[in-house]
């Protein structure tokens, strides 16, 4: 889809006149009756919900026939490691 087409799709920038305020996202909101915008992920949430995946997936993987496979193993190793240093930036955000 092409930009302008999309800037012509929003009824609220179409009608902007010059030296009118951009519209903010409570004009959007007004405009379509959305009562609720989507917070924001946590970032520690977040990190936590990846390091659980991966918990899961490694016990999964264990009881499986494949368990012995080398190079499965090395990556989830690779996994959990990039998930520390996720942690550790996320840690260091704050």
């Amino acid at each position: 889809m092409k930009l302008k087409k999309l800037l012509k799709e929003t009824i609220t920038w179409n009608n902007r006149k010059f030296g009118e305020r951009l519209p903010t996202l409570a004009d959007y909101k007004e405009k379509y009756g959305k009562k609720e915008v989507n917070e924001a992920i946590n970032l520690k949430d977040a990190g936590g919900e990846v390091f659980d995946t991966i918990i899961a997936f490694k016990k999964i993987y264990e009881k499986s026939p494949h368990k012995k496979n080398r190079k499965i193993n090395m990556y989830i190793k690779q996994l959990l490691k990039i998930e520390q240093q996720l942690s550790d930036v996320i840690g260091d955000l704050d």
